[in-house]
């Protein structure tokens, strides 16, 4: 029998938790008592799966999963000393292989031919983009439906989510999760054919995200995520009721990080303020029993890359100070806010959002919009460049 199977469970534990995932998987495999307790060892877990290791590694430096002299010449991540028990699996799918249904007689061999432009412009990008997030997701079930009920932390890399995700998400990771990052992208973001201006737009919206927030079929498990204390979503294709009822099931929630997601629009931030246009005193209906609103108890709120935070046009300079953040009077319900960031947010000013934190929200830290690098950019061309 080896040593560690001997030793007392908390011990071997903290000693297992120093450990790799591969070798955390070599340790498991040896029996039935070393499985369940390397299960209990993955509590941090980030994963990537992506179409090319580059991508992969870009994808890591910008959201600060690593460092540059952390990552290795194949592209995975070295484990850093000052966070030995965070997990980070960088898998790599490669592109699927094109496959036509159609005839393949010689007398339509000038059909064939003839729309095979078609295809390559049109079917082809959308079949591979689903069958691409299918697989990612299979992925992501398989690491959920296997760590979920031991994690605390998790974060996702890829294109998107759907339901066999958010099922797996939905059903393991309940009450016991805290930390949640789910952190999408464009596919076609680093090929370079695609313009800069989609980079920076949303998911389109899934009936995935029903499934996350314990919404479905009867005939169907279902769960949802309770326990979650910080939030992270990245181009992400949820509706504003959808996220309300995630940030609802989620009553201690202190850190909610939008970025490029479709859920940030008045519907959602009108009832996170506890603001009701509804009724006829402002905000009464949607605070509970003690007067708060339903984010009362966040302290930093990220909307970041956010286009539709505003409904109407509103020229803030001649607004008197008493209402000087008309459009986002939410925020006055966010009583616990330390944090507030409207980065890269075009649809609202610098002025108006500086001038209604000194004057009315008064929050310690607040990031001013601006707008976001290429976003409708125009390429100029010098006209005297000439190639050699």
């Amino acid at each position: 029998m080896d040593k560690i199977s001997i030793l007392p469970l908390e011990l071997s534990l903290i000693i297992l938790s120093h450990l790799p995932l591969k070798s955390l998987l070599v340790f498991g495999a040896t029996s039935r008592k070393n499985y369940e307790r390397h299960i209990l060892c993955v509590r941090r877990l980030r994963l990537a799966v992506f179409q090319k290791r580059i991508h992969s590694v870009v994808s890591f430096l910008q959201a600060g999963w690593a460092n540059p002299d952390q990552i290795s010449e194949s592209g995975d991540v070295k484990s850093s000393d000052t966070e030995p028990s965070m997990h980070i699996v960088n898998i790599i799918q490669p592109r699927l292989p094109f496959t036509s249904t159609g005839s393949s007689s010689l007398d339509e061999k000038y059909d064939a031919k003839h729309s095979l432009k078609v295809l390559q412009r049109c079917s082809r990008p959308n079949l591979l983009m689903s069958q691409m997030v299918r697989n990612q997701n299979e992925v992501f079930a398989q690491f959920v439906n296997r760590y979920g009920k031991s994690l605390t932390e998790l974060e996702f890399m890829a294109y998107d989510l759907d339901t066999q995700g958010a099922q797996a998400l939905g059903l393991n990771c309940q009450d016991s999760l805290r930390h949640l990052a789910l952190r999408f992208e464009h596919p076609h973001i680093r090929d370079g054919f695609t313009k800069p201006a989609m980079w920076f737009k949303p998911a389109p919206g899934s009936t995935a995200w029903n499934t996350l927030i314990g919404i479905g079929p009867q005939y169907k498990p279902r769960g949802k995520i309770t326990g979650l204390e910080t939030l992270t979503m990245e181009r992400t294709g949820i509706t504003p009721w959808q996220l309300s009822m995630l940030v609802r099931n989620n009553p201690n929630l202190k850190t909610l990080k939008l970025r490029t997601c479709s859920g940030a629009q008045p519907e959602f931030l009108d009832w996170l303020g506890g603001i009701d246009e509804g009724s006829d005193s402002e905000g009464e209906s949607m605070r509970d029993d003690y007067g708060l609103a339903p984010g009362a108890q966040l302290e930093v709120l990220w909307l970041e890359n956010c286009q539709q935070l505003l409904d109407r046009t509103v020229k803030f300079d001649k607004l008197p100070d008493e209402i000087c953040d008309y459009g986002l009077k939410w925020v006055r319900g966010l009583t616990n806010l330390k944090s507030l960031s409207f980065s890269e947010c075009a649809c609202l000013s610098p002025e108006q959002v500086d001038r209604a934190n000194k004057t009315v929200w008064r929050i310690p830290e607040v990031i001013l919009p601006h707008s976001p690098p290429f976003a409708d950019s125009i390429l100029e061309v010098d006209p005297m460049f000439r190639r050699i």
